[in-house]
């Protein structure tokens, strides 16, 4: 339906209208197409529907795109001028066709301390796009631009903010059977390992293995020490608020917590260090290490122990997978040096059959002519700070990439070293 000239409203799939609309010959070069529809809430369990609104403008080759819940209502006035009022009254976050999004973390709190999800969408959070205070929930953006993957889920790129002190700050010690994870470790805190190295629990000890006639008396000892651990915790953890533990338990607790470790691999580990965890290998990560991580975007996961109350489920699963459990790590494979130059690194540090991780160095004042070819690319700032077009991004602040996007990655002149990770889909 015209509303006026040059502005159309319709209801119903807002990519497939935009497409029929961009294809009409009668189109104008300046012109805006509003569309009405329904977004169900494929996060939440009950798949609940938000009524929505997308705005494309069209002027010349140029495409906008915005997306909003509030009610819009047309005040007569031509194409961009009602654009721009509905921009402006309704707070709107704006995307060009084909060019960067900004993404902003949601803050997901844990009970070892935090994640920061930037491209995250589930029940428990939902990553942003946006910038200067003015952000759109991700799933709806993604359901309104022409180019994108609809609700196909993003690989999951955050970051792992432990807390500094011990056994507060330690990680489940858990496995996956489908997720996918890479750390890529950008800081150790001082104050937990005055050294600069952090651990990360990491499969189990090969000397306490080669004590043993064979894995299977290993395994069944491991699940004891498991199992008696879990008594003692269970009982600080049904203590009523505000009761503490005698000193007795807490003694007890803290020695069959160490006894029960001591199978356990502690793997060092420094700032810069890739990780990419092998299916069914138990790990935790621990305090005072900070981690960039890259994730196969399902939940999934079995948790051996954990030194806290486990707040997301009421069992631990070390019986169920003590056969299945990797007991040691593979070697870790070398980055492949992709291309360098004056200036200019450039490395594949992880791959796996979802996703691969890419590495990008560059000095001050450098660029790097960057294609993305057949998918997204998720990018981060690790260190420096990036010109991307008109925006610039800092230490741990992220981008999508659009499919086929082709630009210029440069080091900012007065900053340091720029150190990006990008990554794409398998």
């Amino acid at each position: 339906m015209t509303i006026h000239p040059g502005i159309t409203r319709t209801s119903g799939s807002p990519i497939e209208l935009c497409q029929q609309w961009l294809a009409t010959p009668e189109t104008p070069g300046e012109a805006l197409l509003v569309v009405d529809f329904e977004l169900g809430r494929y996060w939440l369990a009950d798949n609940s529907p938000v009524s929505l609104t997308a705005v494309y403008c069209r002027q010349a080759a140029a495409l906008r795109v915005a997306v909003t819940d509030r009610q819009l209502h047309c005040n007569g006035e031509k194409p961009l001028a009602q654009f721009d009022d509905w921009v402006s009254g309704a707070g709107l976050f704006v995307a060009q066709l084909g060019q960067p999004l900004p993404l902003q973390p949601a803050v997901i709190a844990k009970p070892w301390g935090q994640e920061l999800w930037f491209s995250g969408v589930e029940q428990r959070g939902v990553s942003a796009v946006g910038r200067d205070g003015i952000a759109v929930p991700l799933p709806w953006l993604m359901a309104v631009l022409p180019q994108n993957r609809g609700a196909v889920p993003l690989v999951l790129l955050k970051i792992l903010e432990p807390y500094s002190e011990p056994v507060r700050g330690d990680l489940y010690f858990e496995l996956h059977r489908e997720k996918r994870e890479v750390y890529v470790v950008t800081h150790v805190d001082e104050q937990a390992w005055p050294d600069g190295v952090g651990y990360l629990r990491y499969g189990f000890s090969a000397d306490k293995i080669a004590r043993y006639p064979d894995e299977k008396a290993f395994r069944l000892d491991y699940l004891s020490a498991v199992q008696a651990y879990e008594g003692v915790r269970r009982s600080i953890d049904a203590m009523p608020q505000g009761e503490e533990a005698s000193a007795e338990v807490l003694d007890q607790e803290a020695r069959l917590r160490s006894a029960m470790d001591s199978f356990t691999h502690l793997r060092p580990v420094v700032p810069g260090e890739v990780i990419a965890v092998p299916l069914l290998l138990p790990h935790a990560l621990q305090h005072g290490v900070r981690v960039v991580e890259f994730q196969t975007p399902v939940y999934e996961r079995e948790i051996l122990s954990f030194a806290q109350r486990v707040l997301t489920q009421e069992h631990w699963d070390t019986a169920t997978v003590l056969e299945q459990m990797q007991l040691l790590a593979p070697p870790d494979p070398a980055p492949l040096l992709l291309q360098q130059g004056p200036g200019l690194r450039l490395e594949r540090v992880a791959q796996c059959e979802d996703f691969e991780i890419r590495r990008l160095t560059l000095a001050q004042g450098a660029s790097f002519s960057y294609e993305v070819l057949a998918d997204y690319c998720l990018l981060l700032v690790i260190a420096g700070q990036l010109e991307l077009g008109d925006t610039s991004y800092g230490a741990e602040q992220a981008a999508l990439l659009p499919a086929e996007w082709v630009g210029q990655l440069t080091a900012l002149q007065a900053a340091p070293e720029l150190v990006l990770l990008l990554a794409t889909p398998g």
